[in-house]
């Protein structure tokens, strides 16, 4: 059974775009093709603009990876909070998700959903973290 794309997540930061491309041209064009547009930010200001362009939804997929945001370190709890209460599009909590507990943090500050990624996806991770907590002498 062949699977078709709904949603489309584009880099919604300040960044400059391959071949200068327009961010609300971009846009534009994937709401022609019938499709839902998400803004991969990183700050709030980009969350906002992201909303003012046009997009339908906005994740915090890029907190803490851009230099904007390198001060984020973990799950964008804080971010996703105020993007939550001053939007009107949903708030996709995305990136450094690690455990249930933050999880529930993050649909606690407002997430309309909660995205996994490495820590389900990437299971090398997991098993570092279980090396590093075992004793050193066994």
């Amino acid at each position: 059974m062949k699977q078709k794309a709904e949603i489309i997540a584009l880099d919604g930061t300040e960044r400059t775009r391959p071949g200068d491309a327009d961010l609300k041209q971009l846009v534009e064009k994937i709401h022609q093709a019938g499709k839902l547009a998400m803004a991969d930010i990183a700050t709030f200001q980009e969350g906002v603009r992201a909303e003012e362009i046009g997009f339908d939804l906005v994740g915090t997929t890029l907190a803490g990876y851009t230099e904007e945001s390198k001060e984020q370190t973990g799950p964008a709890f804080q971010l996703v909070e105020s993007l939550s209460q001053t939007l009107k599009i949903p708030v996709i909590c995305e990136g450094h998700i690690e455990t249930p507990e933050e999880v529930q943090k993050a649909y606690q500050s407002g997430a309309y959903t909660v995205v996994v990624g490495s820590a389900i996806t990437r299971p090398q991770l997991l098993t570092k973290k279980f090396v590093q907590a075992a004793p050193k002498n066994q």
